[in-house]
């Protein structure tokens, strides 16, 4: 087996996420058994890590699992066999912008490592070894014809959701509109981010990006091209590019009484509380579902959070997010969760008094939740395993120490070097002007010598 250990999210430009997996000795022991990870999600798309064995050596693939007739995903990544000694000893390899697509599902290498090898510097002496898993660059494309009379998109599984882009005139005088439908999820509210493209070469026109709420319908703000483009019966290309969608949940918190109730993506219960016993009101977040969490596993969630306003100004946002966001936090299987709490920045005197911008009738505060990452992670306490990664970054300390001293050492030579430098120079220079000040007998005893 390969079970998901760890999963970091390294909030960077290129939104990389590492996975860390702990492979068991089937992989390498039992060739007759295909060794594949549970589905993990990654950038909106499901992934797997599959496994294959020869007689001398093993291969290791990163597998799409959401396959969409149409649809493309570009992926840098990089898959590295932590050694047990050093971290310099590391072994992988990668690729850049690799393509996923429906005739192509599968990316890797059919031999990674020779079995003698791993046996003998990535094994423990269980058979079991770790290997680590980078992702970052992930890429959403989709691309079709529109001909008419069909004027919308066959559906398009993204972020665990359905998607259709459905166009509308674009014949005679009245302009083309483009707009992105949520098939599925019906009741659900999500945030989506995506663009659209028309056309191909110099005539292609592009949206940029967009975002925007999508409603319990599933409905998105319409987009018309400029300059305005015709639907032709040959048809038009069209391009979509899907960045994220993510799940809300909108709740009525009262300011003094009961927690309000919601549910995750993967329906689990959560309680939000207001807690008015200090300064500024602070928003307490229970998961109620925390005994569901699998034995000897934990849950990770993230999210975000914020305060919607009653009649938002002019120029004014709809919703203030609240500090600190994202949040985020590990569940193990407990009887109950004693909560996170998050900060706000409203004070508690200003939602006492009417008038507040954030205090909706009935006395509750408007609170709105977006679902990020959940992933749930083998091993709930503190293990062995842990030790190589702690290690390893024990070990780059002391490297970039060592760097850093031997930097700081060569700087200071450099210094020394280039003050003795100009010293020399400005010696040179006060020895050249003396040695310029001649008489004019001199000088002329000079010039004749050279016309000699």
């Amino acid at each position: 087996m390969a079970l998901l250990y760890r999963a970091t999210r390294l909030k960077d430009r290129a939104d990389t996420h590492v996975f860390t997996f702990v492979v068991t000795r089937s992989a390498t022991r039992e060739p007759d058994r295909d060794v594949t990870s549970k589905d993990f999600c990654c950038a909106h798309q499901r992934w797997a890590v599959a496994f294959s064995r020869t007689e001398a050596s093993l291969g290791v693939y990163l597998v799409w699992r959401g396959v969409c007739e149409g649809m493309r995903v570009y992926v840098d990544f990089t898959f590295t066999l932590l050694s047990r000694d050093h971290f310099t000893a590391n072994e992988g390899f990668s690729g850049k912008q690799v393509r996923f697509y429906a005739g192509c599902a599968a990316q890797g290498r059919g031999r990674c490592v020779s079995l003698s090898e791993l046996n003998a510097k990535f094994a423990d002496a269980r058979g079991e070894f770790q290997l680590e898993l980078s992702m970052s660059r992930v890429r959403t494309l989709y691309s079709c014809e529109l001909r008419a009379p069909r004027l919308d998109t066959p559906p398009i599984a993204f972020a665990g959701f359905d998607w259709s882009v459905s166009a509308s005139g674009g014949v005679g005088k009245e302009p083309l509109t483009l707009r992105l439908q949520r098939l599925s999820g019906e009741g659900q509210r999500c945030r989506v981010r995506y663009a659209l493209a028309l056309g191909e070469g110099d005539r292609r026109v592009h949206s940029g990006p967009l975002e925007c709420l999508c409603d319990a319908e599933g409905g998105t703000p319409p987009w018309t091209p400029r300059p305005p483009t015709r639907l032709i019966h040959k048809g038009v290309r069209l391009t979509v590019e899907l960045v994220w969608a993510r799940a809300l949940a909108e709740l009525a918190v009262p300011v003094a009484g009961r927690a309000a109730t919601c549910y995750d993506r993967d329906k689990q219960a959560w309680g939000l509380r207001c807690d008015t016993h200090s300064e500024t009101v602070r928003l307490h977040m229970l998961y109620r579902d925390v005994h569901h969490v699998p034995r000897n596993h934990l849950r990770y969630v993230s999210w975000s959070a914020w305060l919607v306003r009653v009649a938002p100004a002019a120029g004014e946002s709809e919703a203030e997010e609240l500090p600190g966001a994202p949040f985020e936090n590990y569940y193990a299987q407990e009887s109950a969760d004693e909560g996170l709490m998050m900060e706000t920045a409203l004070r508690v005197e200003d939602v006492s008094r009417a008038g507040s911008p954030f205090l909706h009738p009935g006395g509750e505060l408007r609170v709105r939740l977006e679902w990020t990452d959940t992933y749930l992670l083998f091993q709930a306490t503190y293990h062995v395993y842990d030790d190589l990664c702690r290690l390893h970054a024990h070990q780059m300390r002391r490297e970039i120490a060592a760097l850093q001293a031997e930097n700081y050492s060569l700087e200071r030579q450099l210094f020394s070097y280039q003050k003795t430098l100009a010293f020399a120079q400005a010696q040179a220079g006060g020895e050249a002007a003396e040695g310029g000040r001649r008489s004019p007998a001199e000088r002329s005893l000079s010039t004749d010598t050279e016309y000699a």
